[in-house]
């Protein structure tokens, strides 16, 4: 049964508040990638996905700018993670609640508060967003 929320209060009970993590589909990938809700606002979630791989691409490790905005979480901090991953926020995602309740997502667990701060300042610190979307995503 799938339903359609108006608001973030509605969804505080699935856990879809900053620094959850959740498991499933990605578009244009033959695997599921984790996702980190990293910021909330009424009708919109921004998530950036977490790299589960040991080591960071090749392509981002030749670009300081964006090996800037890897942020790196402890294997042992995480039941959900085998191993030390890299959340990339370099290039957040937008996507309305709705769209993000259709897909079929796994709530996996919380990011600890200080993996959190970092993630939300690593994603403001990489100017893909508007003054507006920080202050609507973070309330800054």
């Amino acid at each position: 049964m799938m339903n359609t929320f108006s608001s973030i209060d509605n969804l505080r009970g699935l856990s879809i508040v900053p620094g959850s993590v959740f498991l499933g589909p990605w578009a244009d990938i033959d695997h599921e990638k984790f996702l980190i809700i990293a910021g909330v606002s009424k009708d919109r979630i921004l998530v950036c996905s977490v790299m589960i791989n040991s080591q960071i691409n090749q392509y981002i490790l030749k670009r300081p700018r964006l090996l800037e905005c890897q942020v790196e979480l402890d294997g042992n901090d995480y039941d959900f993670l085998s191993h030390d991953s890299y959340a990339n926020c370099a290039q957040p995602i937008k996507a309305k609640l709705e769209v993000f309740m259709l897909k079929a997502f796994k709530y996996c667990g919380l990011l600890t508060d200080s993996d959190l701060k970092e993630v939300q300042q690593q994603i403001i610190n990489s100017g893909t967003l508007t003054a507006d979307e920080i202050s609507m995503f973070f309330n800054a």
